[in-house]
């Protein structure tokens, strides 16, 4: 996960591109060797997390989503907050808004979302064997994208190992990422990583990665000029560990000044909390029923 999540539902897009037929496969990090070189205690944090993607697929969850924009004399422009229910629908998750500004929807807006579902539903219900495998082909072509991505990132840094620190009860190392001179990217968008540096937190036990900190230090823009983030930006994220099996996002945030489009520059904080991790418990992977687990 190391540094390749400053934009919004990062999280949602991986999971998306994950056929579910695919089989999951535990990483088997307990049989590999002691070390303290910290490139290769990343290269295990960035295994563990591509392998948890898979894991992922196997459970539903909440998301709430809170997006604040702040004009340039502090004042608030923009607050909102939207809640989603993330289910999996004929093998793919779809996330439905139950809640906004942490109350229930309207009737009206109960009734949209259910309009919405209804369409994606019998889309997904009458697509031919043939048009079923093309969805799932397109999704995983993005996900080996993602993987040629997280290559470069090993690539992309120094890492130093900082201290040890206990994270929510759990050993972890502190690894600070600091940008390569020398860094080539190979893939799209993977320049972005020599304008960013910041540390990792990840666990000793498992090579699962804790919790990560980032800031940008240089614009960095995406389109032409339809999104800049600019220096100084502030990247959060957190897991947690579930069902003693899998990390999974807990918190991501970003707070940032940026130009999106043809507007000025604002302010903005974003946030994006889960929770109500549910694993399945049944074999259908149409709404199927699942079991609550606590973290």
């Amino acid at each position: 996960m190391a540094l390749l999540l400053p934009a919004r539902g990062a999280y949602i897009a991986a999971q998306e591109s994950i056929p579910a037929t695919v089989p999951a496969t535990q990483p088997a990090t307990r049989s590999l060797p002691p070390t303290t070189d910290p490139k290769e205690i990343v290269r295990r944090a960035l295994d563990v997390d591509q392998n948890g993607f898979r894991r992922a697929r196997d459970y539903t969850f909440e998301r709430r989503e809170e997006l604040k924009v702040m004009g340039k004399k502090g004042s608030t422009k923009k607050h909102e907050i939207n809640t989603y229910d993330v289910t999996i629908l004929y093998d793919q998750p779809y996330s439905r808004r139950i809640g906004k500004d942490d109350q229930p929807l309207s009737e009206k807006e109960q009734r949209e979302e259910q309009e919405k579902f209804d369409k994606v539903f019998a889309e997904r219900r009458d697509e031919s064997p043939e048009e079923h495998a093309k969805r799932l082909a397109r999704h995983e072509r993005q996900r080996e994208e993602e993987r040629a991505f997280v290559r470069d990132v090993i690539n992309a840094y120094d890492f130093r190992i900082a201290g040890e620190e206990q994270v929510d009860g759990h050993a972890a190392w502190v690894i600070e990422a600091t940008p390569r001179a020398d860094f080539h990217p190979t893939q799209p968008h993977a320049d972005i990583l020599s304008k960013m540096q910041g540390k990792i937190w990840v666990s000793k036990q498992d090579y699962g990665c804790i919790k990560l900190e980032a800031h940008t230090l240089d614009t960095i823009s995406w389109g032409l000029f339809l999104l800049r983030i600019h220096k100084g930006t502030e990247i959060q994220i957190q897991q947690t560990r579930v069902n003693d099996e899998i990390w999974l996002p807990r918190r991501m945030s970003l707070n940032a000044s940026a130009r999106i489009g043809l507007f000025s520059n604002d302010n903005f904080q974003w946030e994006e909390t889960f929770s109500g991790y549910r694993k399945f418990t049944s074999d259908s992977r149409i709404l199927p029923g699942a079991a609550a687990i606590k973290p």
